[in-house]
């Protein structure tokens, strides 16, 4: 997403997008979840976890306009969730902390934690599918992506960004982006991320996949997705 609207744009886009006004980001850290919203009363997109970075374009009625650093979403974010820059040296990933997973900590924050739940920012994680695989039970909550809630986008989104790769949230995005295609034709591989025409499961095996349907995060059969219209894998 272009941090770009019809009266105001980031300023780091100006060599490509013309908007009457550009400014300048100023950057934030989130020192709550709050959800990151597509206009002032409107509808959750996607959401920020306590100690992520955001980067405000504007400040109007509350309310702060701008990107979040970790998925790269544009949107207005409560301003009351958001306070100065604070210096974040891990992440949660594991469940039974005190803070969901993708929660951001300081390295006094991380000293209170227990070591099995957290991880070093600098030493990311690798096996994005056992990521996934720990948070089945996970409630499906709409816009959601972190372990208190997620929607199809936001688990691919959260799983990797534990391993240090910045993805977009959102189903469509991935589906264009992320990896490379793979051939009908081809075997499915553990880690293949398998859209439908408008979600995504990752497989876990040739049979099995780590899906967000009603019921949550759920590993189900891949027979049970209904059509593949694409198949991504990443490097």
């Amino acid at each position: 997403m272009e941090a770009a609207r019809g009266d105001l744009a980031d300023v780091r886009l100006a060599d490509r997008v013309f908007a009457p006004h550009y400014a300048a980001a100023v950057q934030r850290s989130a020192t709550r979840q709050a959800p990151i919203l597509a206009a002032h009363g409107g509808p959750a997109i996607s959401e920020i976890l306590r100690g992520e970075s955001f980067d405000v374009l504007e400040m109007s009625h509350g309310l702060a306009w701008g990107v979040g650093g970790v998925d790269g979403t544009v949107g207005f974010v409560a301003a009351d969730a958001l306070d100065v820059p604070v210096a974040v040296t891990h992440v949660v990933c594991g469940a039974g902390a005190a803070l969901p997973v993708g929660s951001r900590l300081t390295a006094e924050e991380a000293a209170t934690f227990d070591a099995s739940t957290i991880r070093p920012l600098d030493a990311p994680a690798k096996d994005f599918v056992a990521l996934a695989e720990s948070l089945v039970g996970t409630p499906a909550v709409a816009a959601g992506r972190s372990s208190a809630g997620v929607d199809g986008g936001g688990l691919v989104s959260l799983v990797l960004s534990l391993t240090g790769l910045k993805v977009a949230r959102f189903v469509d995005i991935q589906q264009r982006d992320l990896g490379h295609a793979v051939a009908d034709s081809a075997p499915i591989l553990r880690g293949d991320l398998l859209f439908t025409e408008s979600d995504v499961a990752i497989a876990v095996d040739e049979g099995h996949a780590i899906h967000v349907g009603e019921a949550g995060v759920s590993r189900v059969g891949i027979a049970d997705l209904g059509d593949i219209v694409t198949r991504r894998r990443l490097p």
